[in-house]
């Protein structure tokens, strides 16, 4: 609530009378007009600021001390004064301290911030100027006199106006109108640029908070935006004229086409502007870039007088219109609406829609909360008009608008000033219950205009100008404080109303009006910002006992007592001057903030300190008293802390600045101390001088800073409590309060702007946003953070006053609420000892510290307390700390039931802890809680109970369905208790078993029984509707209603009770219903008919009855019939009647479909039936009687059936005497045999599995099946019977893969061994193998061998001693390996030389040095010939080397020489055949005859094998090897 300080504007000249008035835009700084009759007109300039100054006018030039008063003449100004002209124009430059004044003469008088001397402007007029204006940033000032003559004007940076245009338009014009910048984004973005702390509502901060920032600069409006010079000119005639940049005039409307236009205002949003016309017609025109208007809208206006009695002003993005009656109205050009503001003012308890109910409301006895005219009598009245009720007269004369605070003011002819206020606080079905009348001021005279401006703080303030006087009203807020046991409430301007706990209280009237307060147990101090007045208060001693507490606790307070009766005694001490901002009390000692330091005075006025901050730091501009802790904080964002407690103020901690505490840090915007003066609760801007969304706690004594940062915290919480049709919200602390003697525990008002994310149908008549309001409990932790207490939502209209465990203060309009915490709901009146132990375990519960917090309450008897205890362990999941809180509770009934859910294993947590929930009233968690352990049987049983048939219905539907038919029965019960039968009845139908309940509802009531049951097709219901009528003996009807349930076996029932027994035997014949079979066969029974009673006995499936009278009558064929289809045990019976008979076949047979294996068997021996034998034995399993399973083995070799035995055996697992039958007899084991004699793992032990395996193995390998055998001694684990097996088969393929898979150094020599007999010369695949076999199985000497004989190979066939000495290295490198093989080392080294040296024979042969290769020969063929090096190799290069030489007869010899050592020379190729003709012809001998001489055949030809074991002795295996080899080369060939 705030109220609205009027003081009138004094002029030095008291006999002056205002004319005109303007406020500067942006500074704290507005003119007046005047006309004195003894001096003539003047212009004086005011300053609205403290500060105490003198200042000086000058009539003519003396000098005249002002007053000490709130806005007062600009000092060591010299004032423009003529004693035949009064100024008719004023307008303030828009950025700059610039006033120009024009004067009824044509004179022009302009004056500059920081000068004495209004400077005189050279200008053209000669007439009265009337119109004086400037452009948007003040580039281009235009002025107009009386006889149309305008003039453009620019001010250097000198301070000169230089004539830019000049024009004589012959008419006098009315209105002069700059075109605007339309708000692009960098205006946008400077303008909202303190408001930046709400995203989507460019008002949001102001809705929030009044909060501005006092060390950023605020002319920053324009930056940025280039000026724009052109303007808009209208005449009496109804021309406009359109003069552009450059200064040319242009006629963009033309006489007679509109009436003449009084009133033209830029479109804030857009190239438009809105025009009020003479007829009371507002039209809206497009601009276009060159000046031409183009009508958009138009809107005739009803009003008692003409255009000039109304006025039009921008209220945000609609307009709002005066047509010269006592109502405002509202057009939203945006939506096309309109509306009128209503008249009638909220009353005290109306304010706002109330949201919670308060308990331990104390209300103050009046309501009077509008100010006074401070400068007028009190005598003068109060006028409040109702909406629809005009006073006589009475209209609207002028209208402002303040965008800052969203407040609209109009003002009347009869000096009534009505203020409405747009609120965002609350959704409205209306766009009109957006704007409150909250406030109607009256001055003397009618207003004649209003002007909204801005004080030194940049809060707003209203300008009225009256046709005598000029007042300057001051929005100021209800003043409140607020004690344990004495509070204060500002009632009026000048009245402050005191009340203490007990009941007593005094209204105090003071000679100003309050606008700072201060309040102890013994003191009270008012003051107005010049002035501080002290009164002394009695102290009152409650009179109340023990026992009266109590009792007031229990009944509530008395209604009246002699002691309320009684007013407080409040004493005036002192009144004396002092400059104050604000005003804090401790003991006697007043704290006063002046303009930029505090003063310390006592209650008498003396001066006793005076706490002032350095240079650096900047003048104090804040400060707060806790207890006897006074904060502080400075212009330069520096903060302090005193004790005050002593004679001489105590410093606790040296200034900090706020750079050094935060990271982005602009200002200081509260700053509070806790009772015990360790901790800060700050509230801060940013660097860019935004409020943050948080608040901050710094523990000065450890230097610990911790936050709570509201968007963080309360989105969610937003977001729930108002429903989803919100999206986003931001949030401001606006006030903060540490509790009075609790140091841990503060709280914080909370103001969140909720935006809209999605319009909805009536979106046309709901604003954008809304506020909601509450107030949060914190308190910090050892843990260095800040937690959460809980939180209470307050109404609009109210606010935060203080905290005072136990209860949270607020005040509401001007009445005092005390809301209890909620923890003390019932412990309002206890005592300090108590009040502590349940602060300390609200705080512990917060923490979630719950031995602490149980600790804390064992003494307290509260059931609030433990109620609260026992609602914080349903989100703690304590189920022992419940069970002792319900204990204290005296809930013995729900003690039990939790205990049975604690010992419940099959109950999960959660749904254990839902039992307490339930307990508890908390039926909300307990849905979540079955929720989240998907319990959903139990929270459809919830539901039922709780009255939530139609929520039960949907989860049982599509989550609970196994109860889905319980909940239609509960349903339909509800349904039937509340008289809907309809309803019931379709719900019973759900049921699946209408029968029990429909029949009970309607029994009742037998027509509408009746009714329903022709349309029903349950055969159910039929039937028991069959068997009402049956009772009652009407045959047929009952027959009926049976067909149409179709019910055979009531139907056969009457049947044969009337005697019709061919329609009962051809129902029960077509329908096969066993019930009626049963009952026609009975009924044949009985009448001697047993064929026909067989068949339907049969038919029911009763089938001993039908063998009992088989039986009976000796039929043997029906009997078999009947047994064949009938149950073991009558088949059983039907056996031993067939075997009585003598009929074995029959009796076997049915003994075997009986089960009865052994009855069977026996007497299929005794009647030698061997094709039934093959049928039993063929069902015959593993589980079946060992001894059953022998006899028919030997049955079936009895008669030589030994493949039936074996296949037998083998089924049947009796594996070790299916081998002996299979050894023995011969019996050929197939592969499908195989598998069946092949015995799990497991099932055998594994000796006994083995040997099986190896059995039938050896089996398979008798019987040529080698890969089988393979197969079954590899599962057996022998796998080198298994490789020997496979050798025999000769698979290459398989045997390769049989020694990679098999990883055994046996197998994989054996495998090698059976490759190297293969053609391995022309198979590399083969060749690789054996040597990586040979590897693996680590059989080196083996692989030395093999590639000796490789070596062997390469030198007999293709005479290739480097492939062979290659051969010969690996071998080496295998003969390195072993130990035992170093003389066939050896021998293989020396061979490897020699091979070297005939390669280096070859060599030089290429080389062509014949003569080496001679001797070198000669020298080799002197040693014995070892293989594998032959002589004749040797000759042979020395046959080439000597004919090379052309010693052709020492190559004759050689020739013969090779000869004798090889007869098959030329044949193999040792010598070509041109050599040899090359020597015959040189040594003329016959060619023939010696190539002939070489081409017979040697008869002897060895194996490498037996020639590389001669050579190098190098076959040095093991002796079992050697005799596996030899076996698998017996099994080879």
């Amino acid at each position: 609530m705030t109220l609205y300080f009027d003081t009138k504007i004094e002029f030095l000249d008291s006999d002056a009378v205002s004319t005109i008035s303007s406020w500067h835009p942006s500074e704290p700084l507005f003119a007046v007009a005047s006309f004195s009759p003894e001096r003539g007109g003047s212009v004086t300039i005011f300053a609205d600021t403290v500060s105490i100054t003198s200042i000086y006018f000058n009539p003519k030039k003396f000098l005249f001390p002002c007053s000490l008063l709130k806005g007062e003449p600009q000092r060591d100004v010299t004032y423009p004064v003529h004693a035949t002209s009064q100024a008719t124009a004023l307008c303030w430059h828009p950025e700059k301290a610039l006033l120009a004044s024009g004067w009824e003469h044509g004179d022009i008088h302009v004056w500059f911030a920081g000068h004495r001397e209004f400077a005189s402007v050279n200008a053209p007029h000669k007439a009265a100027i009337v119109l004086l204006q400037f452009s948007e940033q003040g580039g281009r000032m235009v002025t107009a006199d009386a006889m149309g003559l305008v003039t453009g004007w620019r001010c250097d940076g000198q301070y000169q106006f230089l004539t830019m245009f000049s024009h004589d338009l012959r008419e006098v014009l009315l209105l002069i109108c700059f075109r605007r910048t339309v708000e692009s984004e960098v205006r946008e973005e400077m303008a909202n640029l303190a408001k930046a702390a709400v995203a989507g509502d460019e008002n949001a901060l102001d809705t929030l908070t009044n909060w501005r920032p006092r060390t950023a600069a605020r002319s920053m409006t324009h930056s940025g935006v280039r000026d724009n010079h052109c303007f808009y000119g209208c005449t009496q005639g109804g021309v406009v004229f359109y003069i552009n940049q450059g200064g040319a005039c242009v006629e963009v409307m033309k006489c007679g086409s509109l009436p003449p236009i009084v009133q033209m205002l830029w479109h804030p949003k857009k190239d438009a502007v809105i025009c009020l016309m003479e007829d009371l017609t507002v039209t809206l025109f497009l601009v276009e870039s060159t000046g031409i208007l183009t009508e958009l809208d138009r809107v005739k206006m009803s009003g008692r007088g003409g255009g000039r009695q109304g006025a039009i002003a921008w209220s945000g993005n609609s307009l709002a219109i005066i047509t010269g009656d006592l109502f405002v109205r509202i057009w939203d050009i945006e939506r096309s609406d309109n509306y009128l503001l209503k008249m009638d003012l909220p009353s005290g308890t109306q304010v706002g829609a109330s949201q919670t109910s308060l308990t331990n409301v104390t209300v103050s006895s009046s309501n009077q909360f509008f100010s006074q005219d401070s400068t007028e009598s009190s005598s003068m009245g109060r006028k409040t008009p109702k909406y629809a009720v005009q006073m006589t007269g009475e209209v609207f004369t002028c209208l402002a608008y303040s965008q800052t605070n969203q407040t609209l003011c109009a003002g009347t002819s009869q000096g009534n000033l009505y203020t409405w206020k747009r609120s965002g606080s609350r959704l409205v079905t209306a766009p009109e219950e957006a704007w409150q009348l909250t406030n109607v001021s009256t001055v003397r005279g009618a207003i004649r205009s209003c002007e909204w401006g801005f004080n030194e703080l940049a809060k707003p303030c209203m300008l009225v100008n009256c046709p005598a006087n000029v007042y300057m009203l001051k929005e100021q807020p209800l003043l409140a404080f607020h004690t344990r046991e004495l509070w204060a409430v500002q009632r009026a301007a000048k009245s402050v109303q005191l009340m203490h706990c007990s009941g007593r209280e005094n209204t105090i009237q003071t000679e100003f009006a309050v606008t700072a307060m201060a309040l102890n147990e013994l003191s009270l101090v008012l003051s107005n910002g010049r002035s501080i007045s002290s009164y002394s208060l009695q102290k009152v001693e409650r009179s109340l006992d023990e026992f009266d507490e109590i009792l007031e606790a229990v009944e509530g307070p008395p209604t009246a007592t002699p002691s309320s009766a009684t007013p407080l005694n409040v004493k005036l001490l002192q009144t004396f001057p002092a400059e104050c901002l604000a005003l804090s009390l401790y003991n006697q000692n007043i704290f006063c903030l002046a303009n930029s330091d505090i003063m310390v005075y006592s209650v008498g006025g003396v001066v006793l300190h005076r706490i002032q901050a350095s240079d650096i730091e900047g003048k104090i501009i804040g400060m707060d008293l806790s207890g006897c802790y006074l904060s502080l904080f400075t212009m330069n964002g520096y903060l302090k802390a005193y004790d005050v407690s002593r004679h001489d103020p105590k410093l606790l901690f040296p200034s900090k600045s706020g750079h050094d505490i935060f990271d982005d840090f602009g200002e200081f915007i509260l700053v509070k101390c806790n009772s015990q003066g360790s901790h800060l609760a700050m509230v801060i801007a940013s660097s860019n001088f935004t409020p943050i969304s948080a608040l901050y706690c710094w523990d000065f004594e450890r230097n610990i800073l911790f936050d709570y940062d509201l968007p963080k915290e309360e989105q969610e919480e937003i977001e729930a409590a108002n429903s989803k049709k919100e999206s986003s919200s931001s949030s401001l602390p606006v006030r903060i309060f540490w509790d009075v003697e609790e140091p841990r525990l503060l709280a914080m008002e909370v103001r969140s702007m909720v935006q809209k994310s999605q319009p909805q149908k009536n979106s046309q008549q709901q604003p954008s946003h809304f506020v909601l309001s509450k107030i949060l409990l914190l308190f910090y932790s050892d843990k260095g953070c800040l937690n959460a207490l809980e939180n209470q939502t307050i109404t609009p209209g109210s606010q935060l006053l203080n905290l005072c465990v136990p209860n949270v203060i607020r005040l509401k309009i001007n009445t005092v609420e005390e809301q209890p915490l909620q923890d003390f709901v019932d412990l309002q009146q206890c005592d300090a000892v108590t009040r502590k132990q349940v602060l300390n375990f609200s705080l512990y519960v917060a923490e979630g510290n719950m031995d602490l917090a149980y600790r804390s309450i064992r003494s307290i008897q509260s059931k609030v307390i433990w109620t609260n205890l026992a609602k914080m362990c349903v989100h703690t999941n304590r189920l022992d700390v419940a069970k002792v809180c319900m204990g204290h509770l005296e809930q013995a009934r729900s003690v039990r039931a939790l205990r049975q859910a604690m010992e419940d294993d099959d109950l999960e947590m959660e749904a254990k802890v839902a039992v307490l929930a339930i307990e508890l009233g908390m039926i909300e968690e307990a849905k979540d809680l079955y929720r989240r352990c998907k319990r959903f049987d139990l929270l459809n049983k919830l539901l039922q109970a709780t009255g939530h048939l139609d929520e039960a219905l949907q989860l049982a539907e599509s989550e609970d369905r196994i109860h889905l038919k319980h909940t239609y029965y509960q349903k339909a019960q509800e349904l039937r208790e509340r008289g809907d039968i309809k309803g019931a009845l379709e719900y019973f139908e759900k049921t699946q078993n209408p029968a029990q309940n429909i029949t009970q509802l309607l029994l009742e009531n037998p027509g509408a029984m009746k009714r329903y049951i022709q349309t029903t097709t349950d055969p159910k219901l039929l039937k028991w509707w069959g068997q009402y009528i049956e009772s009652s003996g009407d045959m047929d009807a009952a027959l009926a209603v049976y067909h149409k349930a179709e019910d055979w076996f009531s139907q056969v029932k009457i049947l044969c009770y009337l005697g019709k027994i061919s329609k009962a035997d051809a129902i029960a014949r077509q329908s096969g219903d066993r019930a009626a079979c049963y009952h026609l066969a009975r009924h044949y029974e009985n009448v001697g008919k047993f064929q026909e009673a067989i068949m339907f006995f049969t038919r029911a499936q009763t089938f001993s009855n039908a063998i009992r009278i088989c039986k009976e009558n000796d039929f043997q064929e029906e009997l078999w019939t009947v047994a064949s289809s009938s149950r073991q045990r009558d088949k059983a019976i039907a056996a031993a009647y067939f075997e009585e008979c003598g009929n074995f076949k029959h009796a076997v047979e049915l003994y075997h479909r009986a089960g009865m294996l052994h009855k069977a068997l026996e007497m299929a021996f005794e009647s030698q039936q061997p094709e039934i034998l093959e049928i039993i034995a063929s069902e015959l399993v593993p589980e079946s009687d060992a001894e059953l399973i022998n006899r028919c083995a030997d049955f079936f070799c009895s008669i030589e059936q030994f493949q039936k035995a074996v296949q037998l055996l083998a089924k049947t697992r009796h594996l070790e005497r299916a081998l002996s039958i299979c050894l023995e007899k011969g019996v050929p084991v197939t592969e499908e045999l195989a598998e069946m004699l092949t015995p799990e793992k497991g099932e055998f032990e594994e000796a006994t599995r083995v040997n099986i395996l190896v059995q039938l193995g050896e089996l398979l390998q008798q019987q040529g099946d080698y890969h089988s055998a393979t197969k079954k001694f590899t599962q057996a684990g022998d796998k080198m019977r298994a490789m020997k097996s496979l050798l025999k088969s000769g698979n290459t393929d398989k045997i390769i893969f049989f020694a990679n898979m098999s990883r055994q150094r046996e197998v994989y020599i054996m495998a090698a061994n059976y490759l190297q007999a293969l053609d391995w010369q022309s198979d590399a695949t083969v060749l690789k193998h054996i040597v990586s076999f040979y590897t693996k199985g680590q059989a080196f000497d083996s692989l030395a061998n093999f590639y000796a004989i490789c070596a062997q190979i390469e030198i007999e066939e293709f005479q290739d001693y480097g492939k062979a000495l290659t051969a010969m290295q690996e071998a080496a490198k295998c003969l390195e390996k072993l130990s035992h093989a170093q003389h066939a080392y050896n021998n293989l080294q020396r061979t490897v030389a020699d091979v070297k040296t005939i390669l280096e024979i070859q060599q030089a042969l290429r080389d062509g040095d014949h003569q080496l290769v001679v001797g070198s020969c000669r020298s080799l063929l002197i040693k014995p010939e070892l293989p594998p090096i032959r002589h004749s190799h040797i000759l042979a290069m020395l046959v080439r080397a000597l004919v090379f030489a052309k010693q052709y007869p020492e190559a004759g010899r050689a020739l013969k020489e090779l000869a004798v050592k090889d007869n098959s020379w030329s044949a193999s190729g040792l010598v070509e055949r041109a050599i040899v003709q090359k020597i015959a012809k040189e040594c003329d001998l016959d060619f023939d005859l010696i190539w002939n001489s070489g081409r017979q055949a040697t008869a002897s030809t060895s194996t490498a094998a037996t020639r590389m074991s001669s050579t190098s002795g190098m076959t040095t295996s093991y002796d079992d090897d050697e005799a596996d080899d030899e076996e698998i080369t017996e099994e080879l060939h």
